[in-house]
């Protein structure tokens, strides 16, 4: 093939180091009745529950099969924990709480669905299907990478108080030509993330996610008010990813007009996430949650900034802000139920309220919470 037919591209190899407890949804959940809690070393075990039956003596295995026949979901998960000693499979860490709400799910005296499904529902992080280990799927990552790149291009450009379409303001912002060839003349599809995979062990812990005002105030939110709350599993802090991100330099044919370089995406990620960064230590320190991530980057990665290292926010809970374009914002905000009982909702450029997670479903104070989703990538090596 000619030279002038080949494709340029930077290729970065890149370390994802997780500072805050990360949690990307894969629509998949820990049901009940394959897994079962270890009351002594406070661990969830999630086990196979083919290898569970196969265990079991031929009277207990009668003995479930009876217990399953009846379609009572909380019958079956108290003959696993009377059986546990059979159960043997992944162990995750649980938060503090979960041991009490799940001893509080067994002495039900009979099955209540709102309880065990709807209040006992653990969201699982996104795993690989062959040896079932955590990994921040790539597609997941560009996304944050490309929510940092549109808010740097909307402040070169000068764009702010946008009411259209979102989509219709990406194009604008990436000079994409609409119509049928919109995603053909879009610079991100020439940035190609891998998924990253774990480099070491990484650790997990099943924990709550609880809803908190942004500014001190004696009224709560819905959420506290209606004591609402979700449980996650988090990966936990420390937990290193690699991977890479390869950036290709389109043709001149390609009809791509913006192309994106390494240095600009890299730069695009401080530009926006140092700064929200901030702004949420700030708020934290507002209603009495220190979060020591400043120190710890700066002592992990001292020199590195802006030169190998750029922060990013990632996965659920990340924050309205670390999802949308500044100066361009209209974040929905509930207001509680009219006289009518509908729901009312306002739409401001901010969040008003944050989820962190938590240790107890219902925490008796600030103390111990923390911001979801940040992260720190670093680039190792670069071809």
């Amino acid at each position: 093939m000619s030279s002038k037919f080949k494709m340029q591209s930077s290729n970065l190899k890149i370390r994802l180091h997780v500072l805050t407890p990360i949690h990307i949804g894969c629509d998949d959940v820990y049901e009940p009745t394959s897994f079962v809690i270890d009351e002594n070393r406070k661990k969830l075990i999630e086990f196979d529950p083919l290898d569970f039956v196969m265990n079991l003596s031929d009277r207990q295995r009668s003995e479930f099969l009876r217990v399953c026949s009846g379609d009572n979901l909380l019958a079956i998960m108290k003959f696993i924990k009377n059986n546990s000693a059979k159960v043997k499979g992944r162990e995750i860490d649980i938060a503090k709480g979960l041991l009490d709400h799940y001893k509080k799910v067994l002495a039900l005296p009979a099955f209540d669905k709102k309880v065990v499904i709807n209040q006992f529902e653990i969201h699982r992080t996104a795993y690989t299907p062959n040896i079932k280990v955590p990994y921040i799927p790539g597609s997941s990552l560009k996304g944050s990478i490309r929510t940092a790149y549109l808010n740097m291009l909307a402040k070169e450009k000068g764009i702010t108080g946008w009411k259209g379409k979102a989509d219709e303001l990406e194009s604008r912002l990436l000079n994409r030509v609409e119509g049928r060839d919109k995603m053909s003349t879009d610079p991100f599809r020439m940035v190609k993330v891998s998924d990253l995979l774990p480099a070491g062990q990484v650790k997990t812990k099943i924990v709550y996610a609880v809803n908190r005002k942004k500014v001190k105030s004696d009224r709560a939110t819905l959420a506290e008010r209606g004591g609402v709350y979700q449980i996650f599993e988090g990966i936990q802090p420390g937990a290193v990813f690699e991977g890479t991100i390869n950036i290709i330099t389109p043709e001149k044919t390609a009809g791509i007009s913006l192309p994106i370089t390494a240095e600009s995406l890299q730069s695009s990620l401080n530009k926006f996430y140092i700064p929200l960064l901030e702004t949420e230590i700030k708020i934290l320190k507002g209603i009495n949650i220190s979060v020591p991530i400043i120190n710890d980057i700066n002592a992990k990665f001292k020199g590195q900034i802006n030169k190998t290292v750029f922060f990013i926010s990632i996965g659920r809970h990340s924050g309205a802000e670390a999802v949308t374009i500044e100066g361009n914002r209209n974040i929905k905000i509930m207001q509680g139920k009219d006289k009518e009982g509908k729901m009312r909702y306002d739409y401001k450029d901010h969040a008003t309220t944050l989820w962190l997670a938590s240790e107890s479903p219902k925490p008796e104070n600030n103390n111990g919470l923390l911001p979801f989703g940040w992260a720190a990538i670093e680039v190792v090596d670069a071809d």
